[in-house]
């Protein structure tokens, strides 16, 4: 995945103790905001978004056992920058399927695409569907436990 492995920095690997979506939006809107990635209405229109466009994937499909994904992500006006946060959940988060917006999932990791150019959200939304619908790449983001271990797995740095 050559377009994806530059769009993930070290900086944008996080962790969070939130329990709700309003939470973690809150606490990594706030982390992007003071690193200049994204504008004051970043966080408003994610929680909006996601209220109308659920981003809730649910990995069951793909193999047994699998912790679901979600792939929050806004309008470009909301942006400054184009990379991808990855945010590991201690705690699964509700939220509702992209594809059976009624159906709620418990999800353990978030890929949050911030995208300022009007072109390519769907290249990066492709890309990130096809690395998660590969068993091998869940089960091994699963055992990984530092941020960093992560960054070099979904930069590919051995």
């Amino acid at each position: 995945m050559p377009v994806m492995e530059n769009l993930y920095q070290k900086d944008l690997i996080l962790s969070s103790n939130a329990t709700t979506q309003e939470e973690v939006f809150s606490e990594i809107s706030q982390i992007l905001l003071e690193k200049g990635i994204v504008k004051d209405s970043f966080k408003d229109a994610i929680v909006e978004r996601e209220l109308n466009y659920p981003t809730g994937l649910d990995l069951s499909p793909v193999a047994e056992g699998l912790p679901n994904v979600a792939i929050p992500h806004t309008e470009t006006e909301h942006c400054d920058a184009k990379v991808v946060v990855f945010v590991k959940l201690t705690n699964p988060i509700v939220f509702h399927s992209m594809i059976a917006p009624d159906n709620e999932l418990n999800v353990n990791y978030l890929f949050m695409i911030i995208n300022n150019e009007k072109t390519n959200q769907t290249n990066v939304l492709s890309e990130l569907m096809a690395f998660m619908t590969d068993v091998d790449n869940v089960k091994t983001l699963e055992a990984l436990e530092t941020n960093k271990e992560i960054y070099d797995f979904l930069t590919n740095k051995k």
